[in-house]
């Protein structure tokens, strides 16, 4: 098997470990499955008294829209909670996305990165296969659990779940 066969395989399966993950994610929110574990002092953050920890992603990528262009790309890790999303970038800083201040959210499961606008010009991107997780969180905590059954952007989850069986 080639080099580049073996990659695109590995790459496949991040995504459909992460497609799985955020299904059973969407499942932990409407409360259908117990919740898993996450530790946030891992990723040396501290969290709101009410804030739950729902997903640590070990590689995402993070960019900033300035001046109508996309920065580069900055590798890094984020924590899923039930309000924002935290991200730690491999140089040090440490970005809080709160979902409640979000005035635009636009998850695209295909090409794996959802952007969170805050309406102040300077919209952000994170990129990868955790990019499914990210839409479940912000999907529920901005719309609702219930629209995790109904979102356009979280169509291909349920088309998985519909014919894996």
């Amino acid at each position: 098997m080639s080099g580049k066969r073996r990659t695109a395989e590995y790459a496949e399966s991040r995504v459909i470990y992460a497609r799985d993950d955020a299904r059973r994610l969407a499942m932990e929110v409407a409360g259908l499955e117990p919740g898993v574990h996450v530790d946030p002092v891992a990723m040396r953050v501290v969290l709101e008294p009410d804030e739950t920890a729902w997903r640590r992603l070990e590689r995402l990528w993070f960019r900033v829209k300035v001046d109508g262009a996309w920065s580069a790309a900055s590798p890094g890790q984020a924590l899923l909670t039930s309000r924002r999303l935290l991200v730690r970038l491999h140089s040090g800083e440490v970005f809080s996305l709160w979902w409640g201040s979000l005035v635009g959210f636009d998850p695209d499961l295909e090409r794996e990165h959802v952007v969170l606008d805050y309406g102040d010009g300077a919209p952000r991107a994170v990129t990868g296969p955790g990019a499914a997780l990210v839409a479940v969180a912000g999907i529920a905590s901005l719309y609702g659990v219930s629209a995790l059954t109904t979102h356009p952007a979280l169509t291909a989850l349920r088309r998985t779940a519909a014919t894996a069986g």
